[in-house]
């Protein structure tokens, strides 16, 4: 049977990695346990006939995906000046959908500000953070952190755009270390332009969800994070943004010693986030679980024992100094 463990008992060996999955959202607030966005929108009734068509044309459930293609097609049309139709009409009925379900399923800033000290502390031990999770509570947790330490998260956007040299940002600057923070999925934050640029979004912490919505809204720009489909899918949205292929193809491979897990469940359908830690130095891995489910563990020992890790070990999920608790 394998070890299970309060956090306490390990922390002071892992503190390399953490990489954030869809459990780490819902603790804080239980409407991110929807299984997909789109799953919402349909049970919320914002997905109609015609929208869900498109859906169904593009052999997807990922917005994302969705409404990329029509802004472009829409751009186009513009530039042809092809008159407004079917297109534009299908865009805005994709785009209300996805902000209506947004607006419904998110937390708002006060419900969640009462956990971020506990969660940039968490997160502050950690020389890299890899958040899968689209919403913005890593994000708010980091800048609550900043407020307090000093520039010691960087997500590698200054101020706009992604750099090159992410890597000399692990020099610390402003603060006494540094962590850098990636969304290999993407993130609201972070949006195209109508020029094709990738973008982070800015706004005060309690407004900046409807500043992003508006930005939506008014088709200044589309969102880019990816939170359907299957791996094979979510690889292909991978490969259409610069950010997102980077730290796909150069964070992950390069992370090292040891990594712990907190809220994914290393599902088939991140299949190709497990072949990039595959390729890293990666040799021993700490995993929340909860309620000491043993054939939970056993799964996971034997997927990450499958690609190449060493040591692994569990710890309670909701044991003192993890995460918000």
């Amino acid at each position: 049977m394998p070890d299970f463990v309060e956090w306490r008992d390990i922390r002071d060996n892992f503190n390399h990695t953490v990489l954030l999955g869809n459990g780490a959202s819902m603790a804080v607030h239980p409407d991110f346990g929807y299984g997909s966005l789109y799953e919402a929108a349909s049970q919320m009734g914002f997905l109609d006939g015609a929208a869900r068509t498109v859906f169904q044309r593009f052999n997807t459930c990922d917005f994302e995906l969705v409404l990329r293609r029509l802004w472009y097609t829409s751009l186009i049309n513009e530039a042809f000046g092809n008159q407004p139709g079917a297109v534009e009409q299908a865009y805005q009925q994709v785009r209300t959908a996805l902000i209506q379900t947004v607006r419904e399923t998110h937390v708002a800033y006060a419900d969640a500000e009462d956990h971020l000290p506990n969660i940039y502390r968490f997160l502050k031990r950690f020389d890299t953070v890899i958040s899968l999770n689209y919403d913005l509570i890593v994000y708010w947790s980091i800048m609550f952190g900043n407020r307090t330490l000093g520039r010691w998260f960087k997500d590698g956007f200054m101020p706009a755009t992604f750099r090159d040299d992410w890597e000399s940002l692990r020099d610390p600057y402003g603060a006494e270390r540094a962590t850098l923070v990636f969304y290999p999925h993407g993130n609201l934050i972070l949006s195209r332009t109508p020029a094709g640029a990738e973008i982070k979004l800015s706004g005060g912490d309690d407004r900046l969800l409807d500043v992003i919505l508006a930005r939506w809204e008014g088709r200044e720009a589309i969102p880019l994070f990816v939170c359907e489909g299957t791996a094979g899918h979510k690889k292909s949205a991978i490969e259409s943004a610069s950010y997102l292929q980077r730290v796909y193809r150069e964070v992950i491979p390069s992370l090292s010693d040891s990594l712990v897990i907190y809220g994914w469940n290393l599902s088939v359908q991140d299949e190709h986030i497990l072949n990039q830690l595959q390729k890293s130095s990666i040799t021993r891995v700490a995993v929340s679980v909860r309620n000491n489910d043993v054939l939970y563990m056993q799964r996971v020992e034997e997927t990450l024992r499958g690609i190449g890790v060493r040591q692994v070990c569990f710890y309670d999920s909701e044991s003192e100094g993890c995460w918000m608790h």
